[in-house]
């Protein structure tokens, strides 16, 4: 018996998400795109000419979470055709600077958004995806995860503890389900910051960590702060919701979500990354390390 896919995708505003939400919708899946800015902007009727179901989602409010997975659940039903094959969890959030420098807010709206976000949407979908998986449709979960997962970087302290968190549980999730025949895989992109709105709070963000500083602070860290933030606001100026344009990216977590049989993770490594996450793999002193780390980052 033919039956469709039905894919549900949160973090789809712009970058990452709205491509493959738009690719798979080009590919003839049934999918369901989260949007935090929701269904009346021009990335979500973007979508919607691709015939994918744009739908409002916070994937740190419960509620929005359930009626999420309502809607999904929804058109599944309605279509005995439909069979729910991937919940692809891609939202996330980055904001770059020295761990003194964060905000408390800034630090657990990282760890909320990024981890406990998959987390919500993994508990929300798990018996949906258990029926589709008993059903022979041999479903997955795939977490959007970071190279900063694997090799935390200094200025990335609370995004790289997110994202190596979300790759453990990934891990964990995969063994307890092995036998479920439901996949659960790690992605992870490479560089597309200035393909994306990841950034898009750096700037605000950076004006929120000197305004709760101490006197003593602002006197170590300003100048740094201020510096970093203007360059990382330049980098990703003018940025447009359909501005992924990188086919590597694409095309590897397009094996993501059709391999048959998919690998624990994926893995888009380019030439720079390689070479430089290798050298950080040698037990150098501390000095030569982070020497190698500010040449890799290349900030102000």
């Amino acid at each position: 018996m033919s039956w469709t896919k039905v894919v549900a995708i949160t973090g789809c505003d712009s970058g990452l998400g709205w491509a493959i939400a738009a690719r798979a919708a080009r590919e003839g899946l049934v999918t369901v795109a989260g949007m935090y800015e929701g269904t009346d902007t021009e990335a979500s009727q973007a979508l919607k000419n691709l015939c994918a179901h744009p739908f409002k989602l916070d994937v740190t409010d419960s509620k929005s979470v359930i009626e999420f997975r309502d809607y999904v659940k929804s058109i599944v039903e309605n279509n005995p055709n439909n069979k729910l094959y991937a919940v692809i969890n891609n939202a996330g959030v980055m904001t770059i600077g020295d761990y003194e420098w964060q905000t408390p807010q800034i630090i657990e709206n990282t760890i909320n958004i990024n981890l406990l976000g998959p987390m919500r949407v993994v508990s929300a979908f798990l018996p949906d995806l258990r029926i589709s998986a008993h059903s022979g449709v041999r479903p997955r979960i795939i977490n959007v995860a970071s190279h900063c997962g694997l090799q935390p970087l200094p200025g990335f302290g609370p995004y790289s503890a997110s994202k190596a968190g979300l790759l453990a549980w990934t891990r964990a999730l995969h063994l307890e389900h092995v036998e479920n025949d439901l996949k659960v895989v790690a992605f992870i992109p490479g560089g597309f910051v200035q393909c994306s709105n990841l950034l898009r709070s750096q700037y605000l963000n950076g004006t929120a960590m000197l305004e709760v500083m101490s006197q003593e602070q602002k006197v170590l860290h300003e100048k740094r702060i201020k510096n970093l933030n203007n360059y990382l606001k330049h980098a990703s100026k003018n940025t447009r919701f359909d501005s992924m344009n990188d086919e590597n990216i694409i095309e590897t977590f397009m094996k993501t979500l059709t391999d048959n049989n998919p690998k624990k993770m994926y893995k888009v490594e380019p030439w720079r990354y390689k070479f430089y996450y290798n050298l950080l793999k040698i037990p150098f002193p501390d000095t030569i390390y982070k020497y190698f780390i500010k040449k890799f980052l290349q900030f102000p």
